[in-house]
């Protein structure tokens, strides 16, 4: 379903799962939030987020069941059976057709997960945070589906041209330990910034190690920057006040 609001996820996958990143394209919201803004937190209009959401909602089936998530950056994912009021954690699951799983994001990395034979799905918002506390491993843990069977796609985030971070944040990655191997491909995801004591962090890179440490080997996407695409998309760290990109996925009936 690739339109200017939307990116579908490109990957080998089942025709019933439906998987895509909205653009910043196509909507109704004014300067800052220009112009497809789908979150009702960030300080926009509340009709004109509703009218973006309108819009969304066309492109899908009318039968399709919304679930929602207030993100906290942390490392819970929770199993939805049926749509219900919003949830708090960054990352969720199901088994349901027509249950859409979503999350937001301006620079954090959605990560899109499936059963190839298109009987589970999952999404997770996997900011530095998140990624460090164990939200992917967390939510593939609760899986069903054997991790042969599993594919992953990688949505739109910040790259590794924009990401600066902290030493105290590569730190918290190198702190996790694992095999010598490892411990190497995850210091190689942080190469100095031309800023002393800073460093540009990769967080396709870290993710792409996390899921193949678990054992998961069908992984694409990460070929975007949000930062860098204004365009496209909303990047906080590049505008501060600005919109939320929705991640969404599901299985039709």
């Amino acid at each position: 379903m690739t339109c200017k609001r939307t990116i579908a996820a490109d990957w080998a996958v089942s025709s019933r799962i439906v998987a895509f990143s909205t653009t910043r394209q196509g909507g109704v919201s004014e300067s800052p939030y220009a112009s497809f803004n789908l979150a009702t937190h960030v300080g926009d209009d509340s009709h004109r987020v509703a009218s973006n959401r309108a819009l969304l909602q066309e492109l899908l089936p009318r039968a399709a069941e919304w679930q929602w998530l207030e993100q906290v950056h942390g490392n819970a994912a929770v199993v939805v059976n049926k749509a219900g009021p919003t949830l708090t954690a960054d990352a969720m699951l199901t088994a349901r057709p027509n249950l859409v799983c979503c999350v937001q994001t301006a620079d954090c990395l959605p990560v899109f997960v499936a059963a190839l034979d298109g009987t589970e799905v999952a999404v997770i918002h996997a900011g530095w945070k998140g990624l460090a506390s164990g939200v992917i491993e967390n939510t593939i843990s609760r899986m069903s589906t054997s991790l042969s069977n599993l594919a992953v796609w990688l949505g739109p985030a910040i790259g590794p041209c924009h990401f600066e971070v902290g030493a105290q944040v590569r730190d918290s990655f190198l702190a996790v330990g694992g095999s010598s191997s490892l411990d190497s491909a995850m210091e190689a995801c942080f190469i100095s910034s031309t800023n002393q004591g800073k460093f540009m962090a990769d967080m396709y890179a870290i993710a792409r190690l996390k899921l193949s440490a678990l054992g998961i080997v069908n992984i694409s996407g990460g070929n975007y920057c949000t930062y860098c695409d204004n365009e496209q998309f909303f990047s906080y760290r590049r505008d501060g006040t600005t919109g939320r990109m929705l991640n969404a996925i599901y299985i039709e009936a």
